[in-house]
């Protein structure tokens, strides 16, 4: 870390060496970030436990009913989970003698009544043939095994059973081993992992479909990257590589790469991809050499540098609290801009504009923050740009919830353990996210597509 230099003849007010005391204990306070970081570090490689972490109990920040009513705004409660399937129809048993004996009876009303349930058992099949030989040439033939069992003692509906548990649902293999053996299917780890693979392989053209028509058919595009580990299976090497998202609404393509920056993501991206309108945040992978021509930055983002400032100055921090509720009107004010109508939206564009100008141009007297300030006000154009475009959002929030499965499983089962492995989980997450945005039937047409019964343009169908 570079510390702070000052030159003490220029120190020659009040202000100025407030400021250079709130460098220093701003410096102190990121140093001593830095030293529980290690310390944690040092800790995680002893194999020591990890300290519990504690919620801080503040709930200001959720809205309650009686608030919203003191508000006047209406609430209710709505379903979220839509109506329910019908798979078949049982008509239930009446009574035909009444007590008095009568067998006369008149409809008052119907009655419905839905009861959901599942149907999960054992499903071995044998499969009998014969060989034949003709009696005249003496040429001899098999009995006909469809294309999808040859080479595999496993349906292609458990296959694809695996592959929804695994990545649509995080069951890990040894849950999974468990289940399959206490149903009767003689399965072990080795198959389970060599099955998930093979589906992997046979995504491979709906990936491929993803990358190129989905992109291209896509209005813009947002990416997102974390961290990800490969336990080398041979070797035992744990190797650190970089998962990368590229969605939108409609879309999630995953890719677990070795770099993470300007040249992958461009790579990744395609020429199609950087052609279009392109959301992230203004880390170095999204700078200047990231090829696409318009870029919207993520406003969450940028509003967490002022929140990462810890002024300890009580002058200091009222100022940053006062900026802080300035960037959240404002943050409020350009969330909604894409609801207002057509014919509002110039008004609504200079109402933006102005305040936006109104607070990168002030000068609070903390250097800190003016700096900052300084910095928001040089990235205008890449921050503004959702004005003439009112389709793209303003912060990089869906990339934020489409990455989370993947931190979810990383958590669970440490990682993968070869490039096969990385490809299968990248293939299996992006057809099952992508299927999930556009409402379709996860398993179902994972299975369709595993078996070759759905076309792979399915995946790109509505987006637009």
């Amino acid at each position: 870390m570079k510390l702070p230099t000052f030159e003490l003849d220029q120190i020659t007010t009040l202000p100025k060496a407030i400021n250079v005391i709130e460098q220093l204990l701003q410096t102190q306070q990121l140093l001593l970030e830095k030293i529980i970081f290690l310390e944690a570090e040092v800790a995680r490689l002893k194999g020591q436990p990890k300290k519990p972490s504690f919620s801080s109990g503040n709930h200001n920040q959720s809205t309650s009913v009686t608030n919203l009513l003191k508000e006047n705004r209406s609430w209710h409660k709505s379903s979220k989970k839509g109506t329910v399937a019908i798979d078949r129809h049982e008509q239930l048993s009446e009574v035909d003698v009444c007590s008095c004996g009568s067998t006369s009876f008149t409809t008052i009303r119907t009655t419905k009544k839905i009861v959901q349930g599942i149907i999960f058992q054992r499903d071995n099949v044998l499969h009998k043939g014969r060989v034949k030989q003709c009696a005249h040439c003496g040429k001899q033939y098999r009995s006909i095994l469809p294309n999808q069992l040859r080479g595999t003692s496993f349906s292609p509906s458990l296959a694809s059973f695996l592959s929804f548990w695994h990545y649509g649902c995080r069951v890990t293999i040894p849950l999974l081993l468990r289940t399959m053996t206490g149903i009767g299917i003689q399965i072990s780890s080795g198959q389970v992992s060599n099955l998930l693979l093979q589906n992997g392989q046979k995504l491979q053209a709906a990936d491929h479909q993803l990358r190129t028509v989905g992109i291209a058919k896509s209005p813009y595009l947002q990416s997102d990257a974390s961290g990800a580990k490969r336990k080398e299976q041979q070797t035992g090497k744990m190797r650190n590589q970089y998962v990368q998202v590229i969605s939108n609404k409609l879309l999630s393509v995953f890719s677990i790469t070795k770099y993470y920056n300007q040249k992958t993501l461009n790579r990744l991206l395609t020429r199609a991809g950087r052609k279009k309108l392109f959301v992230s945040d203004d880390g170095s992978p999204n700078g200047e050499s990231c090829g696409c021509r318009s870029r919207q930055l993520c406003w969450v983002h940028e509003i967490r540098h002022y929140k990462k400032l810890f002024p300890f100055f009580n002058p200091y921090q009222l100022l940053q609290q006062q900026i802080l509720t300035e960037w959240q009107a404002f943050y409020h004010l350009a969330k909604h801009y894409a609801e207002s109508p057509p014919e509002e939206r110039e008004k609504k564009q200079q109402e933006i504009r102005q305040l936006f100008d109104q607070i990168t141009s002030q000068l609070t007297g903390y250097d800190l923050l003016d700096k900052q300030l300084r910095l928001t006000r040089k990235k205008i154009d890449r921050l503004l740009l959702f004005l003439n475009h009112p389709e793209l959002p303003i912060h990089n929030n869906q990339c934020e919830q489409d990455i989370r499965p993947f931190v979810i499983i990383r958590k669970i089962s440490g990682g993968t353990k070869s490039y096969r492995g990385d490809k299968s989980l990248a293939r299996h997450l992006s057809v099952i996210q992508t299927a999930q945005k556009q409402g379709l039937d996860v398993y179902k047409t994972l299975q369709g597509l595993l078996t070759g019964q759905l076309s792979p343009a399915v995946l790109t169908a509505n987006i637009c």
